[in-house]
């Protein structure tokens, strides 16, 4: 039989592991994946006329998981290399401004929404692919955004970061990194032609 001290030691012991391990969990969650940009030929709209009229969908919406945990998609050709990467973004709808007449929504007002980012996993580890700098929404912000129909049916941001804009100023990457005088103009200009404070 253990005496009592060892019986401690051995508590404490299974403890100090359990603690380490918890540690090295939370310390490779929070470890950032290297980015690797990807530039891309875009049809991109001057204006919010210009914009609403090559949408589809103009929703009002948000985010309900972070984005480590959206379905992440990508496909490869037969020799290895990436043919197309996206990630599909549910996100619970607020408001319906403009949408096809064959459009509806679940019965949860969630809708899986297209953005031109993606985790991909290689021998290398893994790697955030970004298309044209776009920044990811952020879970449970509330953005006006901008889709179009692809032929698969599903709904894609067109515009990039200037096809998505937070409302409730909880993005700090809104609009992207730069944050340029004209895409704050671009900004203001739509949320004033949507009448959104």
């Amino acid at each position: 039989m253990l005496n009592t001290s060892s019986k401690r030691i051995i508590t404490l012991t299974v403890v100090i592991i359990i603690i380490f391990l918890s540690l090295l969990l939370l310390m490779n969650k929070k470890k950032t994946i290297p980015e690797v940009q990807v530039d891309a030929n875009e049809i991109t709209f001057e204006t919010p006329e210009e914009l609403d009229a090559a949408a589809d969908l103009i929703i009002i919406a948000s985010p309900s998981k972070e984005f480590m945990d959206r379905e992440h998609k990508v496909t490869f050709f037969d020799d290895g290399t990436i043919q197309d990467y996206y990630t599909l973004t549910e996100v619970q709808v607020d408001k319906v401004i403009k949408a096809p007449n064959n459009f509806h929504l679940s019965k949860n007002n969630a809708i899986s929404i297209i953005e031109p980012v993606e985790i991909v996993e290689r021998n290398t580890g893994k790697r955030k692919l970004v298309t044209n700098r776009y920044k990811e929404l952020k879970e449970k912000s509330s953005y006006i955004l901008f889709l179009k129909q692809n032929s698969m049916g599903q709904y894609a941001l067109i515009n990039n970061n200037l096809g998505k804009f937070n409302l409730d100023n909880k993005d700090p990457l809104d609009i992207g990194e730069k944050k340029s005088s004209q895409a704050k103009k671009f900004k203001n200009d739509v949320l004033q032609k949507y009448s959104i404070d």
